[in-house]
């Protein structure tokens, strides 16, 4: 029986400091090309037929979703996020990802304001 409660005891600990370590290991650095994310987004909103308000709360709306979700990928993934011009070498490139998941973002989005608008306008 102490042979198990010593067993538990040091399983506990182990565990405690592997969380501690897990919890304030220095994060890693990756790049993330904004100007590329930026570029996509001007082109496509460049071909759109919005008007200038409605163009201006597009672009506002996508700088701070963007801003969101390269902060989320920060804290989820534990890591320091550089622009890729800041970068000379070493780093793992995120572009990829961070796009994906704003594009997902910017879409859910899209549909929960098509979901509010459906639901004020009268049928």
């Amino acid at each position: 029986m102490e042979k198990t409660i010593i067993q538990s005891i040091l399983w506990l600990v182990t565990l405690g400091v592997m969380i501690t370590l897990w919890v304030t290991r220095e994060p890693s650095v990756v790049e993330y090309d904004i100007n590329e994310t930026v570029a996509s987004f001007h082109q496509s909103i460049g071909q759109s037929e919005l008007s200038d308000e409605q163009r201006e709360k597009e672009i506002t709306r996508f700088t701070q979703t963007l801003d969101d979700v390269v902060q989320q990928y920060a804290i989820d993934n534990h890591v320091l996020v550089l622009v890729s011009p800041a970068v000379v070498s070493g780093a793992v490139n995120v572009t990829q990802e961070i796009q994906q998941s704003l594009l997902q973002t910017l879409q859910a989005q899209n549909k929960a304001n098509r979901a509010q608008s459906s639901e004020v306008t009268p049928k």
